[in-house]
């Protein structure tokens, strides 16, 4: 049943209906599509990237990548699209790779303690190591002023930017990361923003509502609120993915789709269409 969906999908992908069978599909494999690149990256930045990269691809050259499937192969769909998106991922991460740039906190610091951060946090390595490095272009570095600069950077990055460089050591499989603000100590600083027992009724009421007014939504602007609030991509990202003309377009196109939204859900809350959703 589902190839014979996707079969005529790609019927439509070939016709004048390109970007309505663009959309469509959008919305039934995106999620499919973001599974695979979190396999892959785990910073939202990143994550957003990617995404975006896969489906450029995907959508290249008139959907040249998904009009290879044969609905009559021995692979499902499923099957055949998980891994022609891990191919992607795998070129973006090679496009990609090396080309990190230090947070901008860092970026604005003199060259000496840019060369710091390059060897402790990026490279991971010791104090010792790092001395030895930095010692081919500053020969009379000691081991207190490379203390000094990684507590100068220390006083750069914010708890957010310490976490995000304590995963990455994690993924690269280093345990080794500097000593900084512990994990608990960061949590603290993270407001619990977990509703009280009293509101979860009320809460579930209304996801049960807005689930039902998104399902009565065309395919289109389903996907617009997908890709806008569940997968956090900027009005230009979607512009560019759904062939809107800009940024403005896509904005007006998701207020108008939350507008009726916000009337839908509170007609059946039996309150005043300006309560928000």
């Amino acid at each position: 049943m589902e190839d014979e969906q996707i079969a005529r999908t790609l019927d439509h992908l070939r016709s004048g209906e390109a970007e309505r069978a663009w959309a469509e599909f959008l919305d039934s494999y995106s999620p499919l599509i973001l599974q695979i690149v979190r396999l892959f990256e785990h910073d939202i930045d990143l994550i957003e990237d990617c995404f975006l990269y896969v489906c450029e691809q995907l959508c290249r050259n008139r959907f040249r990548r998904l009009s290879r499937f044969h609905p009559d192969g021995r692979a499902s769909f499923q099957t055949w699209l998980r891994a022609v998106v891990r191919h992607l991922c795998l070129d973006w991460r090679r496009r990609e790779y090396g080309r990190k740039q230090p947070f901008e906190s860092i970026s604005r610091l003199p060259t000496f303690y840019r060369d710091v951060f390059r060897c402790i946090y990026a490279q991971g390595l010791s104090l010792d190591e790092t001395v030895s490095v930095l010692r081919r272009h500053y020969p009379d570095i000691t081991g207190a002023q490379v203390l000094d600069g990684h507590e100068r950077l220390l006083g750069e990055l914010n708890p957010r930017q310490l976490w995000l460089l304590r995963v990455r050591a994690n993924e690269q499989g280093r345990r080794d990361f500097p000593p900084a603000e512990s994990d608990d100590a960061l949590l603290e600083q993270i407001a619990d923003v977990r509703p009280d027992p009293e509101s979860l009724a009320s809460v579930s009421e209304q996801g049960a509502n807005l689930a039902r007014a998104l399902a009565r939504l065309e395919s289109s602007e389903r996907l617009l609120i997908k890709l806008r609030y569940e997968q956090g991509l900027t009005l230009g990202q979607i512009a560019k993915m759904v062939g809107l003309p800009d940024a403005q377009t896509a904005d007006r196109r998701i207020r108008t789709i939350l507008e009726r939204l916000r009337k839908e859900i509170c007609a059946r809350r039996g309150k005043p269409a300006s309560t928000s959703v």
